[in-house]
C-alpha cells in the first residue's frame, strides 16, 4: 500500500510540473498582444509576472530579437530592440 501511495504521488507529481511548463491561455494571448505591439512598432511592456517574461524572451529570442528586462516595483519593463537592416 506505501509503495502505491508513493508511486501515485509522484505520478501526480509529474503530471502537475508538466502541465505548469505550458504557458495558461491568459498567458498565451498576452503574448498575442504583446507581438501586435511590437509588429505596430512599440518596443517596450510592463508585466507584474515573472513567467510573462520568460514566454516573451523565448518568443524574442526565436525572433531574433534582443531583449532588455528592468526590475520595477510593480514588476517587469521589457525593452525589446528592434531588428535594423544593413545596407
Amino acid at each position: 500500500m506505501k509503495k502505491f501511495v508513493a508511486i501515485m504521488a509522484g505520478c501526480l507529481m509529474l503530471a502537475g510540473s508538466s502541465a505548469m511548463a505550458e504557458p495558461s491561455a491568459t498567458d498565451q494571448k498576452w503574448l498575442t498582444a504583446v507581438q501586435k505591439m511590437v509588429e505596430d512598432g512599440q518596443t517596450r511592456v510592463s508585466t507584474p509576472s515573472e513567467k510573462r517574461v520568460k514566454l516573451l524572451k523565448e518568443w524574442a529570442a526565436k525572433q531574433g530579437l534582443p531583449v532588455e528586462v528592468t526590475k520595477t516595483d510593480a514588476g517587469f519593463s521589457i525593452e525589446l530592440q528592434k531588428k535594423v537592416a544593413k545596407k
